[in-house]
Parts: structure tokens; C-alpha cells; sequence
């Protein structure tokens, strides 16, 4: 399980820093799938939380700090707090999660509460992705970007 986890950081930070949206996505949807379903058995007395999931996405983006300039969870703004924002050379990721929710709830929670407009003057290219977690699959149901 080492060598998958460090391959797919390797992988999932090249796909970030080219800006490779679905691959990443779909790369991490694997990754959580992967990940025995009797290891939530904490979850089972309680309900499955949107911070369970966000602080497992931290986690993974932790490790890719190695290569990131920046990993932020809960980033406080004016507007609010975005769920994970992630900093490299030519990009800026900004990711809201939801619960068995959709992706284009969380879309929406990104651009109603203006959590790319500390970015408006950055070089780099802003990307807006939401992200819906199953509390029964225990992974990515759907993504959408912006």
C-alpha cells in the first residue's frame, strides 16, 4: 500500500501542476475507493461528516506539499471559509466539498461567496473545483470545475 500511496502522489501532483482536472479527480475517486471499508468502522456510531472527508483530502494534499506552495484547509476570507486551497507555480486550486450533496451546490458556494476574488490580480490560473462525497461509497460521487 506504500508504493501505490507514493506513486499516486507523484502522479496526482503532475497532473495538478499541468492543470489536469479529470485525471486528478478521477485519480483521487480511485485512491479513496481503495481504502478498506471496515477502516470507517468509527464512522458506523456516527454519521459519516462532510469534515471526515475533508480532512481525509487534507491529508492527501498534505503529502503533496512537499511540491505545493501552499495547502490551506478552512482558509479564512471576507466571505467565508473555502474548504482547501491549494497553491502552485501556475495554478490556484480551490476546492468545496459537500456531503451527499452535489458538486454544483458547492460551485455555486464558490462563486456566491467570492472565495476566487483574493486571486483576481494572481498570474496564476485560477481553478474552482466542487466536490460531492457519498457517505456510502465513502468517496467521490461527482466533481464539476470551473
Amino acid at each position: 500500500m506504500l508504493r501505490f500511496a507514493i506513486s499516486w502522489v507523484q502522479e496526482a501532483f503532475r497532473q495538478l501542476n499541468r492543470g489536469e482536472i479529470e485525471p486528478f479527480c478521477e485519480s483521487l475517486a480511485s485512491f479513496l475507493s481503495s481504502i478498506p471499508y471496515d477502516s470507517h468502522d468509527a464512522l458506523k456510531d456516527i454519521k459519516a461528516t462532510e469534515k471526515h472527508f475533508q480532512y481525509t483530502f487534507y491529508l492527501l494534499l498534505r503529502l503533496l506539499g512537499v511540491y505545493c506552495l501552499a495547502v490551506k484547509i478552512e482558509d479564512r476570507q471576507s466571505y467565508g471559509r473555502v474548504d482547501c486551497t491549494l497553491e502552485l507555480k501556475d495554478y490556484v486550486y480551490i476546492f468545496e466539498f459537500k456531503m451527499d450533496g452535489s458538486a454544483e451546490e458547492a460551485l455555486q458556494q464558490i462563486e456566491q461567496k467570492g472565495y476566487a476574488k483574493p486571486y483576481a490580480s494572481d498570474s496564476r490560473q485560477v481553478i474552482r473545483i466542487g466536490m460531492n462525497f457519498s457517505s456510502d461509497t465513502r468517496t467521490i460521487a461527482e466533481w464539476k470545475s470551473l
